[in-house]
């Protein structure tokens, strides 16, 4: 069973979060994840850090754990600003990085209130929001490929290629992780995980990445219950076919 860790920079300032990743990497967890939010206020805290500078500033500090985003809103910057980010990341982490990616939420939601604050606009259609994503996706395919086009030239170029990780929340982004990205996340507690992610294996097998590996892992609260081999999380996430587990702090 693969154990990661997410420490929320809404609760813990960097001294702690640097610190906790690097306990986290001497007990051998496999990755650490930030989340991207602007306003610590999206989760009942009063501060944050933007999720690249922290990702890189993690990769930086340690050497063997993987890290990751979970997962970059796709409205909170230009695409092509986010897959130069997801590049430098890697680059910095010497190929420890996984580019989680996400279609975000609609506007007036409770998770819209950063992006009121600060003008950034969403798509009120949940169709282009996704159109939106699968762009992002697009671009990590035309930038990152080593034969890329020479208009391409100048921009970051990660070796390897990170994984691309899709969080998901409905059937169509299941589809659309199975069949462009290489692995997904979903919370171990949605009343849907298993109708998921057999709809995003579904789509792989049917997909032009046919044989390359898929990995599903879901999220859930960091507890001793959690950590337990023997506790209903893990039992959970191994009845359904799953890779692993990020335990949220």
């Amino acid at each position: 069973m693969k154990l990661d860790v997410l420490y929320s920079a809404a609760k813990h300032p960097w001294p702690q979060l640097r610190d906790k990743v690097l306990q986290a990497e001497a007990e051998g967890f496999g990755r650490a994840w930030v989340f991207d939010h602007i306003s610590g206020a999206m989760l009942s805290g009063t501060r944050m850090l933007e999720c690249f500078t922290l990702a890189g500033a993690l990769a930086a500090a340690t050497s063997t754990i993987g890290n990751g985003t979970l997962v970059v809103n796709a409205a909170n910057r230009p695409a092509g600003v986010a897959v130069a980010a997801a590049a430098s990341v890697q680059e910095i982490s010497g190929g420890r990085f996984v580019f989680g990616l996400g279609a975000g939420a609609a506007p007036g939601t409770s998770w819209a209130r950063e992006h009121d604050l600060l003008n950034i606009p969403l798509h009120d259609s949940i169709r282009e929001r996704h159109r939106h994503l699968v762009h992002v996706l697009d671009l990590c395919d035309a930038q990152w490929d080593p034969d890329r086009a020479e208009s391409w030239a100048g921009f970051p170029l990660p070796s390897p290629r990170p994984p691309l990780l899709l969080g998901v929340n409905s059937l169509r982004l299941a589809k659309i992780a199975g069949a462009r990205c290489d692995a997904m996340n979903i919370a171990l507690d949605h009343p849907r995980i298993a109708e998921f992610i057999a709809a995003a294996r579904s789509a792989r097998t049917a997909s032009d990445l046919a044989g390359r590996s898929f990995e599903v892992n879901a999220w859930t609260a960091l507890s001793d219950a959690a950590l337990d081999p023997d506790g209903d999380a893990q039992r959970r996430i191994t009845e359904l076919g799953g890779d692993g587990l990020v335990l949220v702090a």
